[in-house]
């Protein structure tokens, strides 16, 4: 997975928020006081980690920037942990947190009138609304990117944001997410994207088709590209969203199978969010008690049982 790295005017790095890319970490220019370059080389550690997809780890890295920042209340690498801790919350689907993580970074942005991270914030905030399912609100958010005309890596998961929003209004007209889609896709060849930008725009294209052999060749490339980059987020939202096709087919058994591999690494994450959507989807194909209790236990925010979960739908032996 690539990510974008911004190397900001004293050295510090951030994640490009779009949902992008591999990391490259820049390294500062100057030698910085000792403080500084111990918070700085905390924040590339989790850059570095979260383009492995190692997001747990990552997560401990920016937590031990941003602690480091608040020691000697540098305000700018403050803002930048907050908004890379709330890149990767999003990531794994911690949504509350990654809210939480971003107002912070807002708060300071906007105090210290931080402009070089205005971008970045506002891709997370239209992220994080979409999953929401605040579309009005997140195109609103959108909007100041839409109207840029360059090709940054900005402008790149704006529009691969706003094509997100086209797809969830889309139940009844297909035209704009299509037209979106083709921008989305006109956007990556311009700017050079990379193969997850491609798996995106695949799962994109499968779902504008009702062919079932054109989505199920459309999953399947975007399946390989998640594996081969081992980014567990992807390879589940391509196995629940393929598993939402072969439900409309009746092949309920293979959906079953989709859905119970996307649920293990839903687990594996921890994500409640996605993990809640899979056992409502299972809900639609199976009478299965124990998803029901699960399902009501999930809906507890204050839910802990995340190794009795993953054992009660394990498929393997001990």
């Amino acid at each position: 997975m690539q990510h974008l790295i911004s190397k900001t005017r004293n050295g510090f790095v951030i994640l490009a928020i779009s949902l992008l890319c591999t990391a490259c970490v820049s390294g500062p220019d100057e030698k910085q006081p000792e403080a500084i370059e111990a918070a700085n080389n905390a924040l590339s550690s989790g850059v570095i980690n979260y383009s492995k997809n190692k997001h747990e780890l990552a997560i401990t890295y920016f937590r031990n920037a941003l602690r480091d920042f608040r020691s000697i209340d540098h305000q700018y690498g403050i803002a930048s942990s907050c908004l890379n801790l709330s890149k990767t919350h999003l990531s794994i689907g911690n949504i509350e947190v990654a809210d939480a993580y971003l107002k912070q970074a807002q708060h300071i942005i906007e105090q210290e009138n931080i402009k070089q991270l205005s971008d970045h914030l506002r891709i997370i905030k239209s992220s994080i609304a979409i999953e929401n399912n605040l579309l009005i609100q997140a195109k609103k958010i959108l909007e100041p990117l839409l109207q840029k005309d360059n090709s940054n890596a900005f402008t790149l998961a704006a529009i691969q944001n706003r094509t997100r929003i086209a797809h969830a209004e889309s139940s009844d007209n297909k035209s704009d997410a299509a037209q979106w889609t083709n921008t989305f896709e006109q956007k990556i060849k311009s700017s050079s994207g990379s193969q997850i930008h491609q798996a995106r725009l695949a799962r994109f294209k499968a779902n504008l088709s009702d062919d079932n052999e054109i989505q199920n060749k459309y999953l399947s490339e975007a399946l390989n590209i998640y594996r081969a980059q081992a980014n567990r987020p992807g390879i589940a939202a391509t196995l629940q969203e393929w598993s939402v096709a072969l439900i409309k087919q009746n092949q309920t058994e293979t959906a079953k199978d989709k859905l119970q591999r996307a649920l293990y690494i839903r687990q594996s994450l921890q994500d409640r969010k996605n993990s809640l959507a899979i056992l409502n989807s299972l809900a639609e194909i199976s009478s299965d008690g124990m998803t029901r209790a699960w399902t009501e236990k999930l809906q507890s925010k204050h839910f802990k049982e995340w190794d009795e979960f993953v054992a009660a739908f394990n498929q393997f032996p001990e």
